[in-house]
């Protein structure tokens, strides 16, 4: 029997993470194992795992991580409904041309309805693993990381592009060219500091990614299209790590990759909890200000 275990690394606001262990060989049956660690902020995020089957009779196990900001409520609206619309825009079809238009028919839709509830918004990235085709596609908006870490020690893929402005050279020429403003912000000493940030004009303030969900206050300078990308599964097994900004920026991605290939044998939870606990301790090397309370990017 094959094994697959989900870690659902919990979320520090804007710290989360999750890792899918794929164990080789995948065969049409195998174990699901769940482990979670979460420290809050202000609650403005929100990540999941569940097994989906669709009408085909086709299993696939998803897990998400959503960066919320501006509020709750773009997060929360995508943990809601993001899988049963996943369910209805596959349309009982698990092939993988069918699953990459029903991830983008997906944030379509949620970036609606985001916009119709409030001015909050949120990334997402997801990953799908379909054992029967020993295959993964993973889709997301925004910057939180996914990788895909073979079993047998060989190099690990990135499986999400990076959109911050700061970044990302393609979301830098899409926005101005869409007549946006790009700059750092500036601290009181008037110097620039941060990360390049849009400002979209009428007394709304910078924002660092404008390709995410919701967040309606950016206009129409938002773009909710998904990168997507499918990738078979290797014959030796992989795990796979989905994290949100407040892991990456912490810690390099050889470290949290080096952490995941440590604890392979262990637990799924220890190494949830490793990884979040690793990134809170990062930052209070540098922020003292209160134990055990995380910084908020």
């Amino acid at each position: 029997m094959g094994g697959l275990g989900v870690i659902d690394t919990g979320v520090i606001d804007t710290f989360g993470a999750e890792i899918v262990d794929a164990s080789e060989p995948l065969e049409p049956s195998f174990e699901i194992q769940t482990g979670s660690a979460q420290i809050v902020l202000k609650g403005e995020d929100a990540y999941g795992s569940r097994k989906l089957v669709l009408e085909s009779s086709d299993e696939l196990h998803v897990t998400f991580v959503c960066d919320g900001h501006g509020g709750a409520a773009a997060a929360q609206l995508c943990a809601d409904k993001l899988l049963p619309i996943l369910i209805e825009e596959a349309r009982g079809d698990g092939s993988t041309a069918s699953l990459q238009r029903a991830a983008t028919r997906a944030c379509a839709r949620l970036h609606a309805e985001a916009r119709a509830a409030s001015t909050a918004g949120s990334t997402l990235t997801c990953i799908i693993v379909y054992p029967g085709r020993r295959e993964v596609t993973a889709f997301n908006l925004g910057d939180s990381a996914a990788w895909m870490v073979p079993r047998d020690g060989s190099a690990a893929t990135l499986l999400a592009e990076d959109h911050r402005l700061d970044t990302s050279e393609a979301e830098r020429e899409r926005v101005i060219a869409l007549g946006g403003r790009l700059a750092h912000a500036r601290g009181l000493s008037g110097e620039p500091g941060g990360p390049l940030r849009l400002w979209p004009g009428g007394g709304v303030g910078g924002a660092a990614q404008a390709r995410v969900l919701g967040d309606s206050r950016l206009g129409d300078f938002v773009d909710a299209t998904p990168a997507v990308t499918s990738l078979k599964l290797p014959r030796c097994g992989a795990d796979f790590l989905v994290c949100s900004d407040g892991v990456w920026d912490a810690l390099p991605a050889e470290a949290v990759l080096a952490t995941v290939r440590g604890m392979m044998r262990s637990p799924v939870t220890l190494a949830a909890s490793a990884i979040v606990e690793s990134a809170l301790n990062q930052r209070h090397a540098y922020d003292c200000d209160g134990y055990r309370r995380p910084r908020d990017d």
